[in-house]
This record gives structure tokens, C-alpha cells and sequence, in this order.
């Protein structure tokens, strides 16, 4: 099993080329939780698993990375995945995630408190964390002029969400957040009475899916906060899940004289099947 993060609060960028083909026949796999958008997700192929295996990049880019090769709009056609909310590409790790491996998260963390250290067991589904943080309109908050834009009440300025794009473009810098806040927030300065009302509005109009989540040792009852990372999470576990790959495609190749290429074109649940009447066959030899 997998740590779901560290236990206490913790604070916290290539395009791929290969795009789904959505055929109308692949049903929905969830929704994004702040634009709406729906997504089908195929099933992955080797060369899917190969490119999270062994990619360098920073879990944003890589979740971008492998959304743009495995998911697409159900209404057909490819996703614009920089213009969606940041939050979003959160939610569209847990929508891969679970149309791969699951609805259900379960994982495990010690207790932090005195003379415990009990194994505590963390289990939720994906469809009910993403329906408890859904977004809504906070009072305050009206339309401004440009598409997604907003004013506060008795105040000059204007903000946006913060989306996709922005997070790659103030990813690099030395102040991301000074740089972030420079992009989404207009009109003047922002003192710290506005700059509370403008994070409670954010988080009501696009609400983060990394949390803590909380709950009580059931050998000691010191009170647990595990911080959830989806990005972070989803990608560890995928990697985990897909460590077989490199054995799976020798078992072929030397089996039936196939090319890497041609192996890693299959869907996984075939290329597996194949592994396994492989080493079924050579027990039973």
C-alpha cells in the first residue's frame, strides 16, 4: 500500500503528442469538479505505462503529460487542459485513477502519538471526496467584464481562477506565489483584509482537492491528519501498478518474437493476459 502523504499539514512543470481518439462508444469516467467538463479515459497501452515509468518531469507536468495521451472530452475531441482550473488536473488524476485501478483509495500511515505508532488503515472512494468539494458561488462574488472573471463586493479589484497554465508558467520562478497572485488578481493592492476574502472566494469558487484528511487512532485516539496530494498519490500508485511492464513486454518478445513496438501497442489487460498463459505455460512444462 501506498502513504497517502505525511502525517501533520504540509504547505505546498512537455507536451506529449499523442492524443485519445474518442470514439462515442467509451463511456464517461467522471467529470471535473470545477469546469464541468466530462472526460473518457481509455484503457492504457505499454507505451502509456512506459512514459509515467520513466519521465523526469514534475508531477504537474507529467499529470498533464499523461492526461493529454489517455483522456478526452465526452463530447468528443481533445480537452484544452491549460485553460481548465488548476484544480481540475487534480481531478483528472483521480478520474484516471480510477477508471484504471478504482473508485476505492485505500492505503495506510502510523500514529504520530506518544508510545503508539499503530497502523492505521485510510480507505474513501474517489466519486464521494470529489462530491463533498464540489465548487459553489460564494455571496460577494459577481460576474466582471472577460470571460472568468469575478469582483468582490466593495472592492476594485477583479481575479480569476488560477488555471492550468498559469500554474506552468510561475513554476519555475523564485516567488510562484507573488508571480501566481500577479496573474489572477487585478485592480490594485491587495492589503491582507482583501487578500483573506479573495482565498475564502477562490477556494468556495474552485475548492483544492489536496487536504487533510483527519481522523482518530483507534489504539490511542490521538487525532490523525494525513495530507492528500492527488497529483503526488495517483502517480506513485500508477508507477506502482505498472512496474511489471518492462518484465510483461521481455515474457513476449522471447515468447513469440514480437518487437517492443508492436508489444507496447496493446492495451494493458491483453499484454497481460498474455503474460500470464506465458508463465502459466512454463509452470506446467
Amino acid at each position: 500500500m501506498l502513504p497517502v502523504g505525511e502525517v501533520a499539514p504540509v504547505g505546498e512543470v512537455a507536451p506529449v503528442s499523442g492524443v485519445l481518439p474518442v470514439s462515442g462508444v467509451l463511456p464517461v469516467s467522471g467529470v471535473l469538479p470545477v469546469s464541468g467538463v466530462g472526460l473518457v479515459v481509455r484503457e492504457p497501452d505499454g507505451a502509456d505505462e512506459l512514459y509515467l515509468i520513466e519521465t523526469r518531469l514534475a508531477p504537474l507536468p507529467a499529470m498533464l503529460g499523461l492526461a493529454r495521451r489517455v483522456a478526452g472530452a465526452a463530447g468528443g475531441g481533445p480537452v484544452d487542459w491549460e485553460s481548465l482550473p488548476a484544480a481540475d488536473l487534480d481531478g483528472a488524476a483521480l478520474v484516471i485513477r480510477r477508471a484504471w485501478l478504482g473508485d476505492a483509495i485505500v492505503t495506510e500511515a502510523s500514529c504520530p502519538g506518544p508510545d503508539c505508532g499503530e497502523r492505521i488503515d485510510v480507505s474513501f472512494g474517489i466519486g464521494e471526496y470529489l462530491a463533498h468539494r464540489r465548487p459553489r458561488r460564494p455571496r460577494g462574488v459577481a460576474d466582471a467584464p472577460g470571460p472568468g472573471w469575478f469582483t468582490l463586493a466593495g472592492s476594485p479589484l477583479r481575479f480569476r481562477i488560477p488555471a492550468v497554465a498559469d500554474l506552468l508558467a510561475v513554476a519555475a520562478g523564485e516567488r510562484p506565489g507573488d508571480a501566481l497572485g500577479a496573474r489572477c488578481v487585478e485592480g490594485g493592492v491587495v492589503s491582507r483584509g482583501l487578500a483573506g476574502r479573495l482565498d475564502r472566494a477562490m477556494s468556495a469558487l474552485a475548492p483544492s482537492l489536496k487536504n487533510l484528511i483527519g481522523g482518530a487512532c483507534p489504539g490511542c485516539g490521538h487525532e490523525v491528519s494525513l495530507y492528500f496530494d492527488p497529483l503526488g498519490y495517483t502517480l506513485a500508485e500508477l508507477r506502482g501498478a505498472f512496474s511489471g511492464i518492462h518484465l510483461e513486454a521481455h515474457a513476449l518478445a522471447t515468447a513469440y518474437g514480437w518487437p517492443e513496438q508492436a508489444i507496447l501497442t496493446l492495451p494493458r489487460g491483453r499484454r497481460r493476459r498474455y503474460a500470464e498463459l506465458i508463465a502459466d505455460e512454463r509452470w506446467s512444462a
